[in-house]
């Protein structure tokens, strides 16, 4: 009992060296100049910081590649899950995206570095924007995510389920005050048990579900701040009258060059806290998320401008 907080104050060292090292690590493989530094609408969904999804779509023909390290897995697995995939602009309001989801063994736990490493699985999505078609003010979009596990993963990188989830956003910028907006959205989540083993997360629900959520942005130069309320149930689709509520306040930030040597692409680091209840009870927790996205037709020489898009 005397070494918990001892084994504590380890672990959150090891945490703080290997965020470093992998911030480093990218910024050291980059040497263009940097990009927009402002939060599109699909940036700002760093789950596990911020879930829900914002109407804002990609600009036509913008194609980014994506890179989406699970920093939290440094001190709560011997595995770093990384998303590497590609976001493109079908047409002013139409896009596509497609990931997939890779994981290795980081040495910072019990397994030695790149011990196992392999594919987890894959993301398939798109999202259309409707803009405000009841002259509202309320830009709205439809969506759906297709996530689906693949291959022999260690069961702590995957929950070994196919979901299909559908879904509809809303946001509105406030008149008198541009800088805040406020989020609706409203989900369906379709489950599927798969051969891939896998475990559920603390509160994961684990089959159909329908999910509410809202909240508001407060964006501050390349600062946004999240308030994100959230609630699913299994109760419309299943006699279990299983539920969750999660209330998620957190930050994320788009990192100025100055800090990212010049590289090229948009560096976000987002932290967020956590408070749940579902059928496991109470969830209290924190996590850190880095993503990086690049303009991948300048990566091939094809762009002289980046185009990044609301």
């Amino acid at each position: 009992m005397l070494c918990r907080p001892q084994n504590r104050r380890a672990r959150a060292a090891r945490a703080g060296r290997g965020f470093r090292l992998a911030l480093l690590a990218g910024l050291l493989a980059t040497r263009l100049r940097a990009g927009d530094t402002t939060a599109s609408d699909d940036d700002l969904r760093i789950r596990g910081v911020f879930d829900s999804a914002l109407p804002g779509t990609e600009r036509k023909h913008a194609l980014k590649l994506i890179v989406h390290p699970h920093l939290g897995d440094l001190t709560e697995s011997d595995f770093l899950r990384t998303a590497l995939g590609l976001r493109y602009g079908l047409t002013q309001r139409w896009e596509a995206t497609g990931e997939v989801e890779t994981y290795f063994a980081h040495g910072l736990k019990q397994k030695r570095f790149f011990d196992e490493a392999g594919l987890a699985g894959w993301h398939l999505g798109t999202k259309y924007r409707l803009g405000d078609p009841l002259r509202l003010g309320v830009e709205t979009s439809v969506g759906v995510d297709w996530l689906q596990p693949t291959g022999t993963p260690p069961v702590e990188v995957t929950d070994g389920l196919r979901h299909v989830t559908p879904f509809v956003a809303f946001s509105r910028q406030l008149e008198r005050h541009p800088a805040w907006r406020v989020f609706v959205g409203a989900s369906y989540d379709d489950v599927a048990a798969t051969d891939v083993a896998g475990r559920l997360t603390k509160n994961e629900l684990g089959g159909d579900a329908v999910s509410l959520s809202g909240g508001f942005l407060y964006e501050r130069g390349p600062l946004t701040y999240t308030l994100e309320a959230s609630y699913a149930t299994m109760h419309p689709t299943d006699d279990v009258g299983r539920e969750v509520f999660t209330l998620r306040p957190g930050i994320i930030w788009v990192v100025p060059a100055k800090y990212t040597f010049g590289s090229e692409g948009k560096w976000l680091v987002g932290f967020g806290l956590r408070a749940a209840h579902g059928p496991d009870g109470y969830d209290f927790g924190a996590n850190a998320k880095l993503r990086v996205n690049f303009d991948f037709k300048r990566l091939l020489g094809r762009r002289k401008k980046s185009a990044w898009g609301r």
